[in-house]
């Protein structure tokens, strides 16, 4: 009798093992898969924000140089300027008085136009941060809860295969051990 449970317990044992190796080969794909997938997409939003910032930092250059220019042509200093930088703060080295006033009229409205600029260009970087962060929430959570999942299904299935096979040994044994008791004993003589 304990053979044929030992046989019996030895096949449901095996075909067990190997459907929980096949499903674990398939949570490995899928795994594999969702890990792929959720790199190209944190690669993808990484690279767009990063695109975005360069574009705002090429924007606050182009924008400075374009309040300078306005400004230049505000106050028309264009033709003192190299004459006030020369002269570092001090404004001397042959400015008059207007030049002199039309200078510090232009370097005051050049400080508040660029901490305006700056402002700015900090909101919308702000911004941009923000949207990626709610990005990453709507488009890359789900992908690493997804990932989260399908690793501890591996997990409880390597350890449902590491059962199976203690099984299948366990009944391998229990086979054996019933087979030697149902060899014939022959004894010579009687």
């Amino acid at each position: 009798m304990g053979f044929l449970l030992g046989a019996f317990g030895k096949l449901a044992a095996g075909r067990r093992v190997r459907d929980l190796q096949a499903r674990m080969m398939n949570v490995q794909t899928r795994l594999r898969r969702a890990q792929r997938q959720s790199a190209n997409m944190s690669k993808s939003l990484q690279a767009a924000k990063n695109a975005e910032l360069n574009n705002i930092a090429v924007f606050a250059q182009m924008s400075k140089v374009g309040i300078q220019q306005s400004l230049m042509t505000q106050f028309g200093v264009q033709d003192i300027l190299g004459k006030a930088m020369g002269a570092g703060t001090s404004g001397a080295n042959g400015l008059t008085p207007q030049q002199q006033e039309a200078y510090g009229n232009y370097q005051m409205g050049m400080n508040q136009a660029t901490a305006m600029n700056e402002m700015q260009i900090t909101q919308m970087k702000q911004a941009i941060e923000e949207k990626y962060e709610t990005l990453n929430d709507m488009m890359l959570e789900p992908l690493k809860m997804e990932e989260d999942s399908l690793e501890t299904e591996k997990l409880s299935l390597e350890s449902q295969i590491q059962l199976a096979d203690a099984d299948y040994k366990a009944c391998q044994q229990m086979e054996k051990e019933s087979a030697k008791n149902l060899a014939p004993q022959y004894t010579a003589g009687s």
